[in-house]
């Protein structure tokens, strides 16, 4: 028999199996938080070179960028990715600007800290378990991931790239690889930081960051796929030794186990970037930190050409992409399915949404992040399932309830007297309608008050709340000036309000409310004519008995309740106030006898802040503000002065009467310049006109008269260092005042000067 035929068999066996003796290449991606994009780096200058990548495994931050890797995502859409502001606010857990919905927030409240406790059990107060909500990210994560367990059928061997991630099981101590089954859940657990992140539940094994037992799983790379050549990517390092006085050095030394940031140069290779010092969850320089991976690899890609000598080229790789993700279904949802609720809490819950057709998980992200403003919610937990029959997805949400009694906080420690004490309590429940009680109380020298609010929301397609609430404010403005400030006009001053307001709140769009509401009360103002009185002396007394229906309009996007950086607010409010003014003439007084009088005004305020541009580290914003009213003047100088509208943008004036800063009918404008220290710590000049249309004057026995039009424009400039600390704002403050005796004033405070609403704003 001829050996041509031989010849000619294994001729076409070598062809059919050109890569069976190829060299085989490894990738190993260790954990490291925001330094991990230097990953991403190395990924782009393996492809630029043709370096092939047969395998990848990853750790923590290398298992985001191994896993989107292996999953199809080229380096330059990974890059897209983690540089872009909505990366970010996943790593922080801030919610995004258009899904904050600003409808169902609660008022704004001087809280430092929240306590949660469940009815049946209020000894056991629910303490935060992360510093970092984890919805942003778990959303993204199914919404970029879940496709491609379609096309792997839930195998990592069968993604693009094979792939494995290491979690950490700290109730069994031991590391845990994960081969199979969805791809986020394992990436989710691979990452998850103690007290950053929330822990993942898998298999009934509660699982941590994989970097607590294995950080740089070169021994996973080779276990599971043996490749020839290994080329590791470090942007980790083991922690310094405990000391006696640093509790966190203890606590991570206690939990993570040492790893080595080896590779035999026998089998590979390692690439350790230059990056620079940041936090776990501070992507902010993330394009210097790319950088920095993409540097190092090209400095040694000559000895990595040296040991592989086999290449895959861009266009090899794009085709093979372009098959793999013809085998992912697009991501689109059929039907939502809530675990975790009870028959009237689902009720509730389905009456939100919109009427169910398939539809792009691009558009479902609305809801979901809907349902998690609700107050009653805690947290959502998205999986998505795919339905071969319908060729769309399911989406099951776990729903976790969040607690029904909550405790907050906080108040302000001032080097002024405006120090504050602030407790409130919320009881929430959440059945057909959602219920939210709140008690509150402010305790100090300067205001105190008590708050009782009961709100009920409606799930309609258009959802609506109403509200009722009962306050009382006590604000003593005596000798509550701050340091170096001298305000002589009047000496002693106290304003008591207790009024009743009901309303009604609507949707405006994602960041917007319309509230319709009257609010009913009195205001009592006790005062002294004059600064020179004995304690035999009697004060004025003016009250004023009020009813006021109202429209507001807001939107709100700011980041911060005080201090913010970023965002903008827009409020548009008309109200119509009529009332009795009584006047009760004290010994210091040069009326003798008392007086009523009727009064009834329109009032119309608009406030508008903006921060629009960032020029390096500075960010600019504007603000405005516009009052008009056709309010007439009350029975003397002083009454009609503290009946009078204020400007208090800067929050050190909310605890100092200042005459020259208060008419009918003002307009403001502004200009903030903001330079960011560090993330958390900003130095804030801000400067603003005051222009009254016409000031409140006072003639003989302080008669009130009005000015002349635009008679005299009045200055604030204000420079603050702010810390914004996870408890609260700690700020130096230096404020001047235009037109007074002692203009400075200079005040320290940690916390918020924040009270509860005022009547007639």
């Amino acid at each position: 028999m001829s050996e041509k035929p031989y010849i000619f068999l294994l001729a076409l066996c070598l062809l059919l199996a050109p890569d069976a003796s190829a060299q085989r290449i490894g990738v190993v991606l260790s954990g490291g938080g925001a330094k991990g994009v230097a990953h991403v780096g190395l990924l782009k200058a393996l492809e630029e070179n043709n370096i092939p990548i047969d395998y990848i495994a990853g750790t923590s931050m290398g298992a985001i960028i191994g896993g989107m890797y292996a999953s199809g995502f080229s380096p330059d859409s990974i890059e897209k990715i983690v540089t872009s502001p909505e990366f970010q606010s996943w790593a922080l857990g801030t919610i995004q600007e258009e899904y904050n919905f600003y409808f169902k927030q609660l008022p704004e409240n001087a809280s430092w800290v929240s306590v949660k406790f469940t009815v049946d059990s209020v000894w056991q107060p629910q303490l935060p378990t992360s510093l970092v909500s984890p919805v942003q990210m778990d959303f993204a994560g199914v919404q970029y991931l879940s496709s491609v367990n379609v096309a792997s059928k839930g195998n990592f061997d069968s993604l693009f790239i094979p792939f494995r991630c290491v979690a950490a099981d700290i109730e069994r101590k031991e590391a845990v690889v994960f081969s199979k089954g969805p791809l986020f859940p394992a990436i989710r657990a691979s990452m998850t930081y103690p007290f950053v992140f929330k822990p993942i539940r898998i298999d009934g094994r509660l699982l941590f960051d994989g970097g607590i037992y294995n950080n740089f799983p070169v021994d996973v790379m080779q276990s599971e796929f043996d490749p020839d050549f290994i080329i590791g990517s470090v942007v980790a390092q083991n922690f310094k030794p405990p000391t006696e006085d640093n509790i966190r050095s203890q606590v991570e030394n206690l939990l993570v186990s040492k790893t080595d940031y080896i590779i035999d140069e026998e089998f590979g290779i390692l690439i350790k970037p230059d990056i620079p010092q940041v936090g776990v969850t501070d992507f902010s320089r993330s394009h210097e930190i790319l950088d920095s991976g993409y540097v190092a690899t090209q400095k040694v890609i000559a000895q990595i050409k040296e040991r592989v000598s086999r290449e895959v080229s861009l266009e090899e790789r794009k085709a093979r992409r372009d098959a793999f993700a013809k085998r992912t279904p697009p991501v689109i949802i059929d039907r939502i399915f809530f675990r975790g609720m009870n028959e009237a809490q689902m009720d509730y819950i389905y009456r939100l949404l919109y009427e169910r057709k398939p539809t792009p998980i691009e558009e479902i992200k609305v809801e979901y992040f809907k349902l998690l403003a609700e107050e009653h919610i805690e947290l959502l937990v998205p999986t998505i399932e795919y339905n071969p029959e319908s060729g769309y997805y399911d989406l099951y949400l776990d729903v976790t309830l969040d607690k029904d009694l909550v405790l907050q906080f906080g108040g302000n420690v001032s080097s002024s007297p405006v120090n504050l004490t602030f407790i409130e309590a919320q009881y929430r429940r959440l059945g057909y309608k959602a219920y939210t009680t709140i008690a509150n109380a402010y305790v100090g020298r300067f205001y105190n008050s008590v708050h009782l609010m009961s709100r009920m929301g409606f799930p309609t397609k258009t959802p609506f709340f109403l509200e009722g609430s009962y306050t009382l404010n006590n604000y003593n403005f005596f000798q509550t000036n701050t340091l170096f400030f001298q305000d002589q006009t009047p000496a002693y001053l106290r304003i008591n309000q207790n009024f009743l307001n009901l309303k009604g709140g609507l949707p405006a769009r994602y960041s917007g409310k319309i509230l319709l509401g009257a609010t009913t009360g009195i205001t009592r103002y006790d005062y002294y004519q004059t600064n020179q009185f004995a304690r035999t002396d009697t004060t004025d007394q003016t009250t004023l008995s009020f009813f006021s229906p109202y429209l507001v309009f807001e939107r709100n996007t700011l980041n911060r309740k005080q201090f913010p950086n970023e965002g903008t607010f827009f409020s548009i409010g008309l109200r119509y106030i009529t009332g009795l003014e009584r006047h009760t003439p004290g010994s210091t007084s040069f009326l003798t006898l008392g007086s009523r009088n009727k009064h009834d005004w329109f009032q119309l305020r608009i406030d508008y802040q903006n921060f629009f541009a960032k020029t390096n580290a500075i960010t600019w914003g504007f603000f405005s503000e516009l009052m008009l009213s056709n309010k007439s003047l009350f029975s003397n100088y002083t009454s009609s002065l503290l009946t009078a509208p204020s400007f208090d943008q800067v929050p050190e004036t909310r605890g100092i009467f200042l005459p020259r800063y208060r008419a009918n009918n003002f307009g403001v404008v502004g200009i903030k310049g903001i330079y960011s220290l560090s993330r958390n710590t900003d130095l804030r000049m801000e400067a603003y006109i005051f222009q009254p249309v016409r000031e409140i004057l006072a003639g003989p026995d302080h008669v009130p008269y009005l000015s002349k039009i635009f008679d005299r424009t009045y200055f604030l400039l204000s420079t603050s260092l702010v810390a914004n600390t996870r408890l609260g704002p700690a700020s130096l403050t230096l404020n001047f005042f235009d037109r007074y005796e002692v203009p400075f004033s200079l005040s320290l405070n940690f916390g918020y000067l924040i009270f509860n609403d005022n009547p007639l704003h």
